[in-house]
């Protein structure tokens, strides 16, 4: 599996609004910035965490006033862990959501896991050894480092035919909900046991834990639509099938059952939390054009093509905007991996083919720091070099001076 969505098919001239919106769905502005780590980090259900030295650029960023030391603490205490939780890659989850969302989105993975065990030669009785000596390491010693858990299961002569299989049972163990990352130290976070995390049954798909085939199940594709959709949208359900490897038109279903659910007479809207009612939209009108809001009578449920065009959201997002617009076309200095790039499949009001090049100039899944000015990437930043403009950045004293400005706002905050 990848680690993170490949670069967005290039739809032309997609209107700069929807830029504005998401940047503002994505709590980067004052209006929509949690107070804390742990609460960016649940409005967004999942952060990508692949570089771990990232994770921390990617909450401050989503949270007001917070530095380096207020997402280590986060992860101290518990509130934050790192894993595996859905699409075969690394993201960040709060406690409380991580094993529900693993149990609801695992299947999506399993044919893949199955597929990588049989060719390492790792069997069900080889992978409940390692999470016994793992479980006993952590009661001995406490929350452990990577290298340490490895040596342990070489002492115990725990050896299998294929390459990589180690790593294959550190992911395996995390995704089956045995372990977890917790505390970082330096550039890694300790291992350390799931088992103290809220279970999966606490969660939105209820006493089956919402697994595929459980009751629960459908309840639990909501909340992950209902939390996407208002901490990403506008968002398409072709969108969060990438996000999650849901098929799009699961992915559909949930979004409608999500925007029934936060419209429904009773529900208990929260707008400081991120919990209002959602609503759909369509972009139309190109580059200088804008996202409709569709009226309460439009057709629900949309099938085929239509599911890439209908765009779900918050519904007061028009109006957030419209208080902090001058914001949203400011200047951002964004993480590697971060949400508002790697967070949909079409990404087209952000950035252009050369622009995703510039990203990831490789094609492999590693993506650049990057600069956005007015709803578009103007620049990236790779670590421990200068700046790469991009080919149709508008460069002028004033952003350079803004780009200059942003970069030591979040290094300051990093330090």
């Amino acid at each position: 599996m990848t680690g993170a969505p490949g670069p967005a098919a290039v739809v032309p001239r997609a209107p700069r609004e929807m830029s504005y919106l998401r940047l503002v769905a994505q709590g980067l502005v004052s209006a929509t910035a949690s107070p804390a780590p742990a609460e960016a980090v649940r409005r967004q259900l999942a952060v990508q965490g692949q570089q771990v030295f990232s994770v921390p650029h990617a909450i401050i960023s989503r949270t007001a006033g917070a530095v380096r030391d207020d997402v280590d603490a986060a992860f101290e205490a518990g509130e934050l862990v790192r894993s595996w939780p859905m699409r075969g890659t690394v993201h960040v989850t709060t406690a409380a959501d991580h094993h529900w969302l693993r149990v609801a989105l695992m299947h999506r993975t399993d044919a893949w896991t199955r597929s990588g065990e049989r060719r390492l030669g790792i069997d069900d009785a080889m992978l409940e050894r390692a999470g016994s000596i793992a479980l006993a390491l952590m009661a001995e010693h406490g929350p452990v480092m990577r290298d340490r858990l490895i040596g342990a299961w070489s002492d115990a002569g725990l050896v299998a035919s294929g390459a990589g299989w180690r790593r294959h049972l550190l992911v395996r163990l995390q995704r089956e909900g045995v372990l977890v990352q917790g505390p970082r130290r330096g550039n890694e976070h300790l291992i350390v046991s799931a088992a103290p995390l809220p279970p999966a049954e606490s969660g939105p798909g209820g006493a089956g834990g919402g697994g595929r085939g459980t009751d629960g199940h459908r309840a639990a594709l909501a909340e992950i639509a209902r939390r996407y959709a208002a901490s990403h949208g506008p968002a398409s359900a072709t969108d969060l099938a990438r996000w999650t490897s849901l098929p799009v038109g699961e992915a559909s279903r949930a979004l409608e059952d999500a925007v029934e659910l936060t419209n429904a007479a009773g529900y208990g809207a929260d707008a400081a939390r991120g919990e209002v009612p959602l609503t759909r939209a369509v972009a139309e009108g190109g580059l200088r054009g804008d996202v409709r809001v569709l009226g309460a009578g439009a057709r629900a449920a949309p099938s085929g093509r239509e599911r890439s065009t209908v765009l779900y959201m918050r519904a007061d997002l028009p109006d957030l905007l419209a208080v902090c617009r001058r914001q949203a076309a400011g200047t951002f200095f964004l993480a590697s991996f971060d949400e508002v790039h790697v967070g949909y499949k079409d990404r087209a009001c952000l950035t252009d083919a050369a622009g995703e090049l510039l990203i990831c100039p490789a094609g492999n899944g590693m993506f650049r720091p990057l600069l956005v000015d007015r709803g578009r990437v103007v620049a990236v930043r790779p670590v421990g070099e200068g700046l790469l403009w991009a080919d149709d950045a508008r460069r002028s004293a004033r952003l350079e001076a803004d780009v200059a400005r942003a970069v030591r706002g979040i290094a300051r905050r990093l330090a």
